[in-house]
């Protein structure tokens, strides 16, 4: 707000009028002179002063502020009611249940694209209509970020508001709203708990929960808008779950050309090739068999893993040393699970447990301390659970978690080790 024209000239004068009264009080003039101008001059200038203040905001037009940024899940949802729908893909053998969302008023749907993968029909139910709109054809898909963009025969439709998924930031809530079951409009709400890099790209880890036929949810952020797509969860992983940045979307929105679902391309697992070894042609020709070979190598290599021991001195000046030691992997498990990742066909698990202890010496050399007989101080044995990308021949560990005695979960491990399980698959 401009402030009146009498405060601003008194503002520019202040310098004006400070020196004038200066100038008096440097003057032999009676002392009621000087008095009389400090009454006069003086009051005015702190008065223009303190009115030029700027007015703060009261803590009402604040909360408005704040409360038309960040809205609450039971808003986002009203919001978005009629902008996603249920999805259900049809094919000779099989049926797939998934969401999608509108993101232009012409009808088009944007959600994974392994859901309609090798299907000849999809059936699209928005809610308050007891009818099924069809989606005959595609009009743009990326095989790399698991995307696909259907146009559904129908007009008028209310989209979503995108937002930039490269503003997105660990820790900030986010609300999903899916169709897990079949359960039409189901609200989740969490945290953007992680911006993960994988070949490349980026993926969104989020703490919403997921369950099947949630493929192809919108990811909002607080403000109502969809800055990601869900994509995958990990059964073994509570709360693991994984979502694409909308923007890897939006290049699909300028492609202009048309193509029927039935022909969309068909990431055929049966094109996986076996290794150089010696395998059977039935194993070759069942991918499947070949995942189960592949995970069965690692489980052999994680098990053939020697133990290992570590001298590390103390930070004294007179050292002493902890020996550490890691015994080699026992109980060793692994599984082979299919996967609707973007990125391979199947996943394999291994499980396997580690024994580790450390042991403090008063020895006077590292020599010493690490041919001491041990007597571990603290001692403890961890479960870890492995997982992998499997395509064809190709495997790769993708990441890591650990069991926490402390609360019964399994956490993802952080940070680089250099072990032999850790090699295994990762090289």
């Amino acid at each position: 707000m401009r402030r009146p024209a009498l405060i601003e000239f008194l503002v520019l004068m202040t310098p004006v009028i400070r020196w004038v009264y200066d100038a008096i009080a440097c003057m032999e003039i009676p002392v009621k002179m000087r008095l009389l101008a400090a009454l006069i001059f003086l009051p005015v200038t702190a008065w223009a002063q303190q009115s030029a203040k700027p007015t703060p905001a009261s803590p009402s037009t604040l909360a408005d502020r704040s409360s038309a940024v960040n809205k609450p899940a039971s808003q986002i949802l009203d919001e978005n009611r009629s902008s996603i729908a249920v999805i259900v893909a049809a094919g000779n053998t099989s049926l797939k249940l998934g969401t999608g969302f509108f993101v232009r008023s012409t009808g088009l749907l944007l959600t994974n694209f392994h859901v309609v993968e090798g299907m000849d029909m999809v059936g699209v139910k928005t809610p308050g209509t007891n009818g099924v709109l069809w989606a005959k054809k595609a009009t743009g898909f990326d095989l790399d970020n698991d995307l696909v963009l259907l146009e559904v025969e129908t007009k008028g439709t209310k989209p979503v508001s995108l937002g930039d998924s490269d503003q997105a930031r660990v820790g900030e809530q986010i609300v999903v709203v899916g169709n897990p079951e079949g359960l039409e409009q189901t609200v989740s709400n969490g945290l953007l708990s992680g911006i993960r890099e994988l070949d490349g790209r980026r993926l969104f880890q989020i703490s919403a929960p997921i369950s099947e036929g949630s493929s192809g949810s919108p990811v909002f952020n607080s403000r109502g808008e969809v800055i990601a797509v869900v994509v995958s969860s990990l059964e073994s992983g509570q709360n693991l779950n994984f979502a694409v940045p909308i923007n890897y979307a939006k290049p699909l929105f300028s492609v202009t050309t048309e193509e029927e679902i039935s022909s969309l391309p068909k990431r055929s697992r049966s094109d996986a090739q076996p290794g150089n070894g010696n395998t059977s042609g039935a194993s070759t020709a069942d991918p499947a068999k070949l995942a189960v070979q592949v995970m069965s190598k690692i489980a052999d290599e994680i098990r053939a893993c020697e133990g290992l021991s570590e001298v590390v001195p103390t930070k004294e000046k007179k050292p002493r040393y902890y020996h550490i030691h890691w015994d080699p992997p026992t109980d060793v498990r692994f599984d082979v699970r299919p996967s609707d990742s973007l990125v391979a066909p199947f996943q394999g698990i291994v499980e396997f447990s580690i024994y580790s202890g450390a042991s403090l010496y008063y020895s006077r050399t590292a020599d010493e301390a690490a041919s001491a007989p041990d007597s571990s101080m603290v001692s403890s044995t961890f479960r870890y659970r492995y997982f992998y990308r499997i395509n064809g021949s190709e495997v790769r560990l993708d990441y890591r978690t650990a069991f926490d005695k402390r609360t019964g979960d399994w956490g993802l491990v952080q940070g680089k080790s250099d072990m032999c399980w850790d090699r295994v698959g990762n090289q």
